[in-house]
């Protein structure tokens, strides 16, 4: 693979630029933008978006790596802590004919990166075992070792940028006063590797395997996120609206909702964010 699909920065890590070059050897990505430091690598794949920088197909899916992130982005506006024992990258995909997927498939991406994480940590940290709170945070151990923010940009519907925190070695008490919910890290619980980014082939390789299940075989990548259910049969509430609903969570349909049986009687949650009551 040439150097020219790979652009750094100078000083990026070594173990970085060999799985960088590795996940191009292998396809899963055709383009590479390694940064030293940067706010976020979805924003990174945002501002390059927006300012026409990428406008090439031949470059997709191009994988934005950072060896520290300062302000890296969660769900619902919150924040992902990261430091030296951090994993933080995005990947800008294409969408539409001819790509990797169809537009139909959108709400199914989340679901599917979340079973692709977690099938990574049973592959290189087992025998440990992973779940997915719906729809896309990974959890080992009673803790969140993983999160995923899924984002396109406006007038660029052909785009779809999935970030990914994965904390491989993320020393979590300096961060306590910025964690809202129990969190670990993968080298607390198990002997999977302590190096980041020999997680990074791994988690990419199997994105492009559970996107394929996706277009495929849509009721295979559910079959494979029920099994990882974290909330499937505990007590749940979440938002509508102004109201708040509790109930207990089934599990998931063929579309990817989850199920939650309420006293008003079952409820298909397609998107927003449901939380575990612990009793």
């Amino acid at each position: 693979m040439s150097d020219d699909w790979i652009e750094s920065d100078s000083g990026v890590c070594e173990d970085g630029l060999r799985a960088c070059d590795e996940i191009l050897r292998a396809g899963d990505c055709r383009s590479v933008r390694y940064f030293s430091e940067i706010d976020s690598t979805n924003s990174a794949a945002c501002r390059d978006l927006t300012s026409g920088q990428i406008g090439d197909a031949d470059r997709l899916p191009r994988l934005y790596l950072a060896d520290r992130q300062t302000g890296g982005r969660g769900r619902h506006g919150r924040s992902w802590v990261a430091d030296q024992g951090t994993l933080t990258f995005s990947v800008l995909y294409g969408v539409g004919e001819d790509e990797q997927w169809e537009l139909s498939a959108g709400p199914l991406v989340a679901l599917a990166t979340g079973v692709a994480i977690a099938r990574t940590i049973e592959y290189l940290a087992a025998p440990v075992l992973a779940k997915i709170k719906w729809p896309n945070d990974v959890h080992v151990a009673g803790g969140k070792v993983a999160g995923v923010l899924v984002e396109t940009v406006a007038n660029h519907s052909d785009r779809l940028i999935v970030g990914i925190g994965l904390n491989v070695a993320t020393q979590l008490n300096r961060f306590s006063d910025s964690i809202a919910q129990p969190a670990r890290s993968i080298t607390d619980i198990s002997r999977g590797p302590s190096d980041r980014y020999a997680w990074l082939t791994e988690i990419v390789n199997q994105m492009g395997h559970t996107y394929r299940l996706m277009r495929n075989d849509p009721d295979e990548l559910i079959d494979q996120m029920r099994c990882r259910c974290l909330l499937a049969g505990t007590a749940v509430q979440y938002q509508m609206g102004a109201a708040t609903i509790s109930g207990r969570c089934l599990g998931i349909d063929p579309t990817g909702a989850l199920l939650v049986q309420t006293d008003a009687g079952v409820r298909p949650i397609h998107c927003g964010e449901v939380t575990q009551i612990r009793q």
